[in-house]
């Protein structure tokens, strides 16, 4: 950090959640990688966030990797968003986790939700048999 950077600072924010443990990747692994963000807006910023997220998923359906991404809000928590992803590999999560779409909207997140870096989580499907 330097000395005229702050701790909050978006790139600081943006820094911080691509070192978080969810987000560690085997970029060997050739399986999709599913995923499931829960993201809460402020309250005062509902619509802001809201509209970040739409701006988040146009961008990130036009990545070649990405095969579905969709959000979804919470019937009974207005302002509650489930964003659901899959990507084609492990390398396709790593390209989505260098866009400019993607560090714009975690730099936004301090500002339009109380989500973190731990908000994210990565999914093994159950296998049935």
């Amino acid at each position: 950090m330097t000395e005229t950077s702050h701790p909050d600072s978006p790139e600081d924010v943006v820094a911080a959640s691509l070192r978080h443990g969810n987000l560690q990747v085997d970029v060997t692994d050739p399986a999709p990688r599913p995923m499931l963000a829960v993201l809460d807006a402020r309250p005062d910023r509902v619509e802001e966030f809201r509209r970040a997220v739409v701006e988040l998923v146009r961008q990130v359906r036009l990545e070649p990797g990405c095969v579905t991404f969709t959000a979804y809000e919470a019937r009974d928590t207005p302002g509650r968003f489930y964003l659901y992803e899959i990507y084609r590999d492990a390398a396709a999560f790593v390209a989505h986790l260098q866009t400019e779409h993607v560090h714009t909207f975690i730099a936004s997140i301090p500002e339009l939700s109380t989500g973190g870096p731990g908000s994210l989580v990565q999914l093994n499907e159950v296998p049935i048999l």
